[in-house]
């Protein structure tokens, strides 16, 4: 800016396409000329305003602005074709533009690099002209083809000629449109992870046939993967495509033996990450597209959702009896009826004058501060409600239309018929917002701000896949709307799609309207974790199933699984009966009470965990395939997982079976002194209680006692359990959990090692937590077939 960029930045940005945030506001109110003439002006707003700093480097980020000193112009290599091949770096990735006319990179919300760009420089190699840097090298040869190298200079994969593309294929799902096509090498034995996931493939972890990716209800597919042959790779091209299925990213590829085929409508722009591992390119992934925040700590702990929560009474008598028959929990969610008193899906395309978006429902919630104030003083819980991206008001309808606001399209339905006054396989038509306008954005915050004021704690977003970034945008701009009046609170919502990057924003999502079916809770863990590799890390579902009547049975072993998901909650269809662990007779109850234990038992555990994902991008939740990817049994398994040092392997079937694979090496069945040496499965019938969970050698975990919500930790002595076998670390994490103090280091941070030779537990400590912390600890050892505490 000081460089003279400052006029620019003023016309691109503050009268085009930016100035979302409080900061960013503040800064587009001043005038470009005065503070050109006045450096110190903006020196000042910098030190002043917390967020304005973070903001402005954000939306630099985002339109693809070098900001570090004396950034690097891109490579530019010409091409047989008459392209050109652009090559530069963005945080640690390679990326590669090919350019016609000196397009500028294409503008997407997915890429937010953690780092600044590495350095690179321009080389002329054995396998063509390009940039060589520490992340690896892009090379062009004479006849147009790219190779990406490693930093030891090892080609990983090639393109024919770049910039010409000899095949075509049709985008899909009854579209018209017709995609370009080019070929990336590949060895046969390669294998692709990171798609995402739906219900026709959750079982399976490496894409299989073409991945189309978008948004839909219970399916997100990414334009991302990561390939054995050793690298990741990104594709941003410049507009989606909406139709019935979901919204389509029109930049597909398939695996086709010694070649994944891409193919892209328009203008491409390809990030290469070389990696030797899974792990390592995950990483990678997560570090380009902004890194994962920590959610607030009560969301680590039971979340209570349901459509249907009658009236104040109803609320009132539940969260007692959640308290009373010591149900830990910790938030609950409302359906439409915490703010209208009906749901919106026969609204015209007009709206209604009586429909209020952004108030109360009298019913619900006649004295919403002081309720939520009571709820959370006496019951230690949260709120959130259920949100919708589109209104519903006829006057604030009328108002943005005229401001060109509204999207043209409505939400797909897929193959349902929609209502009558709608186009087939839509609804809501004429009523959709497109978030993406920074005005839309600005307008709807300043409407949803006065709810954190009230007591409101997070967002449950539904019905968001009306266009391709709509989940994105959205959470921009509710993120707008709380640090508006609290800007240190750390923002966190729930969403029924994603896309790579919104979870830099404080975004989680749950997997869609699934259905009470045996089937979808087979099929929930494996679409936690594929959604984990795309990109979202913190997944949670409808326990229990939401689109009809569940059972006892069948509720208690979601219960299960949702121990060790990255977040816990149930939902119900209103005409269902709720998910609430006492309405299932006395078997069936202790059992939902046992996971509930459990969960808030393993609270420390999993929030040191989500912290080392936050700083080091390793995922917490993670696959079979990313511990034990030489093992061809284990790699391919989806109805197991690794949760920290653990393995977790819950019942997933109505007759009670259970298969447990442990790879080669020590485990020990959890919290207890059961010794088993891997390679070997287990198989057996388990009872309604049972969680098979298991440790490897050299685990140590972190156990609080049992406590009935968050606030209640440290909740006395904290266990650390240590599994002998090997050496073992754990550090563990202790914040205020609730402000965003952590990302400036604002953490208490407590270091376990074991020493197996020595049958020893050390420990350091650093920083300070801004809130309560552990001060006792106890240690268990499991070794020699004895169970011995401090």
């Amino acid at each position: 800016l000081a460089q003279g960029g400052l006029h620019v930045f003023w016309g691109r940005f503050c009268f085009g396409s930016l100035a979302g945030g409080p900061g960013m506001r503040l800064l587009c109110g001043l005038n470009a000329g005065l503070v050109a003439a006045q450096p110190g002006v903006l020196e000042q707003l910098l030190r002043e305003n917390k967020h304005l700093k973070e903001e402005l480097g954000a939306e630099l980020a985002r339109h693809n602005m070098l900001i570090q000193e004396g950034s690097t112009p891109e490579v530019a290599v010409p091409l047989p074709t008459g392209a050109t091949a652009s090559l530069s770096t963005r945080g640690s990735a390679l990326r590669v533009r090919v350019t016609r006319n000196g397009e500028s990179p294409i503008d997407t919300p997915m890429v937010a690099p953690k780092t600044a760009d590495m350095p690179y420089k321009p080389v002329k190699t054995e396998f063509g002209a390009g940039i060589a840097s520490d992340a690896g090298s892009l090379v062009v040869n004479d006849q147009g083809v790219l190779t990406v190298l490693t930093p030891d200079g090892r080609p990983v994969t090639r393109t024919a000629d770049l910039g010409s593309t000899n095949t075509t294929a049709p985008l899909g799902y009854n579209t018209t449109v017709s995609l370009a096509c080019f070929d990336l090498s590949s060895t046969k034995q390669a294998q692709l992870y990171g798609r995402g996931a739906g219900p026709t493939d959750d079982l399976k972890m490496t894409a299989e046939g073409r991945v189309i990716p978008r948004v839909a209800n219970r399916a997100t597919y990414v334009p991302y993967y990561y390939s054995t042959d050793g690298y990741g790779v990104l594709a941003v091209v410049e507009k989606a495509y909406n139709t019935s299925k979901g919204s389509l990213f029109p930049a597909t590829y398939e695996g086709k033996g010694e070649a994944v085929q891409w193919c892209a409508d328009g203008a491409l722009d390809l990030y290469f990450m070389p990696a030797e591992t899974l792990e390592e390119g995950t990483k990678e992934f997560y570090s380009l597209t902004g890194g994962a925040a920590v959610p607030p700590k009560y969301a680590f702990g039971f979340t209570a959702s349901r459509w249907g929560w009658s009236n104040r009474s109803y609320i009132q008598d539940t969260l007692e009896h959640f308290r009373t028959g010591s149900f830990p929990i910790d938030a609950f969610i409302v359906d439409f009826e915490w703010y209208a008193n009906t749901s919106d899906y026969d609204l015209p395309a007009g709206g209604y004058e009586w429909f209020h978006d952004f108030g109360w429902h009298n019913e619900t919630f006649p004295d919403p501060v002081r309720q939520l104030v009571q709820y959370k003083e006496d019951y230690h819980v949260r709120f959130a409600g259920i949100r919708k991206p589109r209104y519903g008001n006829s006057d604030v309808l009328k108002f943005a239309k005229s401001k060109g606001w509204i999207l043209p399209q409505g939400e797909p339905a897929g193959d349902a018929p929609g209502p009558p006054d709608q186009p087939p396989g839509y609804y809501a038509q004429g009523r959709q917002v497109n978030y993406s306008i920074p005005e839309a954005r600005a307008w709807y915050a300043e409407h949803m701000a006065h709810y954190t004021t009230e007591g409101v704690d997070f967002w449950w977003n539904d019905e968001g896949e009306t266009d391709f970034y709509t989940f994105h945008w959205w959470n921009v701009a509710q993120r707008d709307a709380m640090r508006s009046v609290a800007p240190q609170k750390r923002f966190y919502t729930l969403n029924r799609a994603f896309t790579p990057g919104s979870a830099r924003i404080g975004a989680a999502y749950w997997t869609g309207d699934v259905d009470p079916t045996w089937t979808d809770l087979l099929g929930t863990p494996g679409m936690m974790l594929n959604w984990g590799l795309a990109g979202a890390p913190f997944v949670t579902c409808d326990i229990g199933g939401f689109t009809g009547q569940t059972n006892a049975q069948l509720l208690t072993r979601w219960y299960q699984v949702g121990i060790f998901l990255p977040l816990m909650r149930v939902h119900s269809t209103e005409t269902a009966t709720p998910h609430w662990p006492w309405l299932w007779g006395p078997e069936p109850e202790a059992a939902m009470r046992g996971a509930l234990e459990l969960r808030y038992r393993l609270l420390p555990y999993h929030y040191s965990l989500a912290h080392r994902q936050y700083e080091t991008g390793s995922l917490w939740m993670r696959p079979m395939v990313m511990d034990y990817g030489a093992d061809s049994k284990a790699a391919g398994l989806t109805t197991q997982w690794m949760d920290g040092d653990l393995l977790v392997a819950p019942v997933l079937y109505e007759d009670n079976r259970k298969s447990i694979y442990l790879p080669n090496g020590t485990w020990y069945e959890f919290n207890t002194t059961n010794v088993i040496q891997g390679p070997q499965t287990i198989t057996g019938t388990a009872g309604l209680g049972e969680v098979p969970v298991y440790v490897r050698a050299g685990g140590v975990v972190a156990l609080a006692p049992v406590i009935q919500y968050s606030d209640a930790l440290p909740g006395g002595r904290l266990e650390i359990q240590v599994y002998a076998g090997a050496d073992g670390s754990f550090t563990l994490v202790e914040d205020d959990g609730e402000t965003t103090a952590y990302e400036q280091g604002a953490t208490r941070r407590v270091t376990f090692d074991y020493s197996d030779a020595a049958k020893q537990v050390t420990w350091t400590v650093q920083g300070a937590a801004d809130g309560p912390a552990t001060v006792e600890v106890y240690v268990t050892l499991f070794s020699g077939g004895k169970r011995v505490s401090s």
